[in-house]
């Protein structure tokens, strides 16, 4: 918080409780046993009094020293300091803390006061922000105070989150109750992506988690991004987001009706056939759709109807702006089963990492998808470009280490998932020419093996599982069709219904 308007201005209405911080230093000063219930709480920057704040802080610093923080110890550290001076000195304020002890048991709710009343007064100076920036814009538009405001909420929403602790026993506990109730069910034990490969590497995606899934351009990252959300949403019955930040809503659901119908994207989109070989069935070229078609294309738009699958096209939106969707989805009847970033470049971060760099920026935006899985408690997708070192290598198949110069996405994510599809880069090569010098034989040998190879990688692709913290690595074998720009998990066939 920059604090925009002075302390004194909204003194009158700041909301505090003296009473009660003060009995939590009387309490941790009498038994430090105290300190144990309320630092997973409290930290000094929540006390409203000055000297509070100080003394909480040094008593903090003893007791992680090893040092009980009681009254004689905290005098040799505190006599002197401006704080205490100011207050009279030592003397003075002894006699106040110590004379409100409190029992152990009661210093956790005085300890949740506090924390409350810092939260609120954190909302109040921004309050004031806000009010400062909208009467005083200096330059800034409407829309940067939108997004001061929603980077400082969920600021304030991360800081008082309390400190999740467990002992491993209750934990080791928790998960042979989740894998008793796992055994008794079929299929994954995660949320389910609809590719049975994958789901079956993965176990499904866990809660709380991030996973990258990453190619160049033309790997078909948005068709895999859309294929595993309707997918999830199918499975679950429970809402899928789908920020797409480089195609539209209606671009998606194109996809979504040609997958569907195994009409081509371009006739949904034009409304006409494109077809030149009339003589085996296909559509005459420039002709508008047939009435089979249109009813195929009604019939998946009424099948599209049941999924709960929801898309958010806002350009350059914000973590704290996808959050608070996100989050109203999952406080709803139909709850909230993923959330789908498409892709994690084209989002803002806040100001301070954009001024910092690209880097800075992209590492913050990974730290804030990570912690929204955490706080809605479900699996976060996000979609990244790899970077262009791919194309300069003779193998162009990627690797986790294509991914470096993207922020601290390695760090964040507890699995990656690379796209590969080799069809595309021995189409863009094209057929080999003959070197200067080279035989009739081997040019002739080099152009068949040209052919085998683009016979066998058509309509092929693989999935290549880089990291995955709770499971194995490993490529995964897939279906693509370009038409359609869908993937099919290999055991599914290609005429298999896309969703």
């Amino acid at each position: 918080m920059s604090g925009t308007f002075d302390r004194a201005e909204l003194g009158a209405e700041m909301p505090f409780d003296l009473q009660a911080e003060q009995a939590i230093l009387g309490g941790v000063m009498t038994n430090s046993r105290v300190y144990d219930d309320v630092c997973d709480v409290l930290e000094p920057r929540y006390f409203y009094s000055p000297l509070n704040r100080l003394i909480y802080e040094t008593s903090e610093r003893l007791i992680i020293a090893g040092t009980e923080p009681n009254p004689i110890m905290l005098r040799q550290v505190l006599v002197g300091s401006p704080e205490v001076e100011a207050a009279g000195g030592w003397e003075k304020i002894a006699p106040i803390i110590t004379g409100s002890l409190v029992g152990v048991m009661g210093n956790r709710r005085y300890a949740e006061t506090v924390r409350d009343l810092w939260v609120r007064r954190q909302m109040l100076e921004l309050s004031g922000d806000m009010r400062e920036m909208v009467t005083r814009p200096d330059g800034r538009t409407a829309q940067d105070v939108v997004d001061h405001v929603e980077e400082a909420m969920l600021t304030i929403s991360r800081d008082r989150s309390d400190i999740r602790t467990v002992g491993v026993s209750d934990s080791m506990a928790s998960v042979l109750e989740a894998a008793q109730r796992a055994s008794q069910i079929d299929g994954v034990i995660g949320t389910p992506t609809g590719y049975a490969r994958f789901d079956a590497m993965s176990g499904g995606l866990e809660n709380g988690t991030l996973t990258i899934l990453a190619g160049r351009p033309a790997m078909g990252k948005t068709a895999a991004g859309v294929g595993i959300a309707i997918r999830a949403a199918k499975a679950t019955g429970k809402q899928v987001l789908y920020w797409s930040g480089e195609v539209s809503d209606r671009q998606i659901s194109q996809r979504l009706l040609a997958a569907k119908t195994n009409i081509p994207v371009q006739c949904i989109r034009s409304g006409k056939n494109r077809g030149e070989e009339v003589g085996q069935g296909e559509y005459a070229p420039d002709t508008p759709l047939r009435q089979e078609q249109w009813d195929r294309i009604v019939s998946a738009q009424l099948d599209a109807a049941k999924i709960p699958l929801v898309i958010n096209d806002t350009p350059a939106i914000t973590v704290a702006k996808l959050y608070s969707v996100a989050r109203r989805m999952a406080r709803s009847k139909k709850g909230l089963a993923m959330v789908v970033v498409d892709y994690l470049a084209l989002m803002r971060g806040s100001q301070t990492a954009r001024k910092q760099g690209r880097y800075a920026e992209v590492s913050e935006i990974s730290a804030d998808l990570l912690a929204m899985a955490k706080s809605l408690n479900v699996p976060v997708i996000a979609l990244q470009q790899l970077n262009r070192d791919v194309e300069k290598r003779d193998n162009k198949r990627p690797t986790g280490a294509d991914l470096r110069d993207s922020g601290n996405l390695e760090q964040d994510a507890s699995m990656i998932v690379l796209l590969y599809r080799e069809e595309y880069y021995l189409a863009k090569e094209g057929l080999p020419e003959q070197k200067p010098g080279e035989t009739m034989d081997k040019f002739m040998q080099r152009q068949e093996d040209y052919y085998r190879k683009l016979d066998a990688s058509r309509g092929k692709a693989v999935w290549i599982v880089d990291k995955n913290r709770q499971g194995g690595t490993g490529d995964i074998p897939m279906l693509f069709n370009g038409p359609q720009t869908w993937f099919r998990d290999i055991s599914e066939g290609e005429e298999s219904p896309a969703w």
